[in-house]
């Protein structure tokens, strides 16, 4: 085959080969972005369920959704720390004032800053550990 003997250019295939292309790179693009924003999406919603729960007094489903282990963490002890005896007092309201990766980076959950009652000096530092969404306190 010469350069005289090219084949006769195909609009069409040209078309649908572009379109191919842009469709790809949308398809990666809309795909790492739902990568890299999927676990805050259901960590939030996870911390969004338990506070409300507390809001609605439901400390069972409560306790449930923080899927803590009974012997290691009893319901008494769980509503110490969460029920109307707790240092926040009954919970009216709550504001996620940030969630992400903890200070370092790599780990297997997020933690989230939480506003309790509006009271800026002590926020709870929540622990969501990816795949199983179990809570937790933040220690650090």
């Amino acid at each position: 085959m010469t350069l005289l003997d090219a084949p006769v250019y195909d609009a069409r295939r040209d078309r649908r080969r572009r379109i191919l292309v842009i469709t790809a790179a949308v398809v990666v693009v809309v795909g790492a972005a739902l990568y890299l924003y999927w676990p805050r999406y259901v960590a939030t919603r996870t911390v969004d369920r338990f506070f409300n729960a507390l809001i609605d007094k439901n400390y069972q489903e409560a306790y449930a959704i923080w899927q803590a282990d009974p012997k290691l963490y009893p319901m008494d002890a769980f509503m110490k720390d969460w029920g109307p005896a707790s240092k926040w007092g009954r919970i009216t309201k709550f504001r996620i004032e940030q969630l992400g990766l903890p200070p370092g980076g790599h780990a297997s959950g997020l933690v989230a800053l939480v506003r309790i009652n509006g009271i800026q000096r002590d926020e709870a530092r929540i622990w969501i550990q990816n795949g199983t969404q179990e809570l937790s306190f933040y220690q650090f």
